[in-house]
C-alpha cells in the first residue's frame, strides 16, 4: 500500500503478477492434453512465463523513468508509450520471439493448437495490464498515437490487497514451493500493510481475512479448475463492486455540486476508494467559474453513518483553505484551493516546465512555501514535504529532453 505522496507504480506489480499467474495456470490446466510429459512441462512454463512477464512488461517504462533526472521526467515517462495498445502489441511480439528461441534451444516444438494458445496469452497479458491500470485515478492513454487523451477509471486504489486475497488458491496450485511461499508472504504482507498504514478500517481488515481464508480453503479442497475459476471470479467481482460503487459516488458528487454550488461548473471529479473499502472514497471536486477554478478535497461514503479513516484529512503541501460548503452524510470536506485560470495559462505559456507538468496534472495547484514557488497535483499530495508530483519552480532543472504528446488533462481550464 502506498500513501498519496509516494510514487505510485500504477496498479501494483504484485497484483499484475498474481493475476498473470492465475491466467497462466488456468490456461495450462484447461488446454487439451499434450502429446508427451516433456511437451506438457514446456507448454506450462511458456504459458506462465508470457502471462506473468506480459502482465508486467508495460511497466518497463519505469526502467527509463526511474533513471531519468528530475521528477518531471518520471511523471511524463511513466505510463508512457509502453502503456498503449501499440506498445502492448510490440511487447507481445517480443515475448513470442523469445518463446520461439527458447523452444528451439530445447528442441521442443509446440503443436499448432498450443502455439495458438501461446499467441493468445501473449497478446492478452500486456493488454490486461493496461486495462487494469485504467481502473485507477492515475489514468492511461491507450490509443496513442491516434488519441493522446488520458482516460481515468476512478474505481480501484493503486494497491488493492483484496486482489491478493482473491489469488490465494495459488498457494496450493503453483507447483514450486518457492512460488507458493511467496504467495503466502503476499497475503501476510497485505494484512501487515492494512494495520500499519492507518488507511484501513477494522471491518475491511476482517473482510480481507475472511476472503483470504475462504479462497485458501477453496484452493486446498476444490478441484484445481474450480479453484482457479473461483479466484478469477473473486477478482472480477471485486473489480465490478468497486466500479459500481465508484459510479454511485460520482453521481452523488454531481448531485451535491448541482445543489450546493450552482454558480460553479463541474469540470471533473477525481475519485479514489480507500484500500479494501468500497464504501469510503477520497474525492477531489474540480470546478470552474469565470477566471477562477476550485479544487475541493474531501471524503465521501455511499453508506451514511460509516466511519471512514482520515484518508485525505492530513497535513499536506498544498495550501488548502476551509471549504465554505456544508458537510452532509455523504461527503465531508477537508479543504480547498481556489485559484486563477489566467495565472495557470500565463505560467504554462512562459515556462516549459509548467507546460510539460500540465500534460500530467489532473488537479494542478500553484502555491508558495517561503522562497519556494511550487506547482503540484493534488491527487498525490499526501505529506507536508514536496512529494513526487510537486515541483519547486525556483529550482529549475530545465525542460525534459523529450515531452510526450499527451493532451493536458486540464485543457478545459487552460482554454479561454
Amino acid at each position: 500500500m502506498v500513501s498519496a505522496g509516494q510514487r505510485p507504480l500504477a496498479m501494483d506489480n504484485v497484483t499484475h503478477t498474481l493475476i498473470g499467474a492465475l491466467l497462466g495456470e488456468t490456461a495450462a490446466r484447461i488446454a487439451p492434453p499434450a502429446a508427451t510429459d516433456r511437451q506438457a512441462r514446456v507448454r506450462r512454463t511458456l504459458f506462465l512465463s508470457v502471462t506473468i512477464v506480459g502482465s508486467n512488461l508495460p511497466d518497463s517504462d519505469l526502467l527509463y523513468a526511474l533513471g531519468s533526472t528530475g521528477k518531471l521526467a518520471y511523471l511524463l515517462e511513466h505510463r508512457g508509450h509502453t502503456h498503449t495498445v501499440l506498445g502492448a502489441l510490440l511487447a507481445s511480439a517480443a515475448m513470442l520471439v523469445a518463446c520461439a528461441l527458447w523452444q528451439r534451444r530445447l528442441r521442443v516444438a509446440l503443436p499448432p493448437r498450443d502455439r495458438a494458445w501461446l499467441v493468445g496469452l501473449a497478446l492478452l497479458a500486456p493488454l490486461l495490464h493496461i486495462a487494469m491500470d485504467a481502473f485507477n485515478s492515475y489514468g492511461v492513454h491507450p490509443w496513442w498515437p491516434l488519441d493522446n487523451r488520458w482516460f481515468y477509471g476512478d474505481s480501484v486504489f493503486i494497491v488493492e490487497p483484496l486482489f491478493w486475497a482473491a489469488a490465494a488458491p495459488l498457494v496450493f496450485l503453483l507447483r514450486g514451493y518457492v512460488a507458493r511461499g511467496l504467495v503466502v508472504l503476499v497475503l501476510l504482507g497485505g494484512l501487515y500493510l492494512a494495520f500499519v498504514t492507518g488507511m484501513v478500517t477494522r471491518g475491511s481488515i476482517a473482510f480481507y481475512c475472511v476472503l483470504a481464508v475462504a479462497m485458501l480453503l477453496i484452493g486446498r479442497f476444490s478441484p484445481p479448475k474450480l479453484a482457479l475459476a473461483a479466484a478469477i471470479g473473486a477478482w472480477l467481482v471485486t473489480t465490478l463492486t468497486f466500479a459500481l460503487a465508484g459510479r454511485q459516488v460520482a453521481a452523488g458528487v454531481d448531485a451535491y455540486a448541482v445543489m450546493h454550488t450552482p454558480e460553479w461548473k463541474t469540470v471533473d471529479h477525481v475519485l479514489t476508494p480507500l484500500p479494501m473499502n468500497a464504501l469510503c472514497w477520497d474525492v477531489i471536486l474540480i470546478q470552474a467559474q469565470a477566471d477562477r477554478y476550485a479544487l475541493r478535497r474531501g471524503i465521501a461514503t455511499i453508506a451514511p453513518g460509516t466511519r471512514c479513516p482520515a484518508g485525505s484529512d492530513r497535513p499536506i503541501t498544498a495550501p488548502l483553505q476551509r471549504v465554505a460548503l456544508p458537510d452532509t452524510p455523504f461527503v465531508h470536506w477537508h479543504g480547498q484551493i481556489v485559484a486563477s485560470r489566467e495565472r495557470l495559462r500565463v505560467l504554462a505559456a512562459a515556462s516549459c516546465e509548467v507546460a510539460a507538468f500540465l500534460r500530467f496534472a489532473r488537479a494542478p495547484w500553484l502555491g508558495e512555501r517561503g522562497a519556494e514557488r511550487v506547482i503540484g497535483d493534488l491527487r498525490y499530495d499526501g505529506e507536508p514535504e514536496l512529494g513526487f508530483a510537486e515541483i519547486d519552480l525556483t529550482r529549475s532543472s530545465g525542460c525534459p529532453a523529450y515531452v510526450p504528446p499527451w493532451i493536458p488533462p486540464r485543457s478545459d481550464l487552460l482554454q479561454r
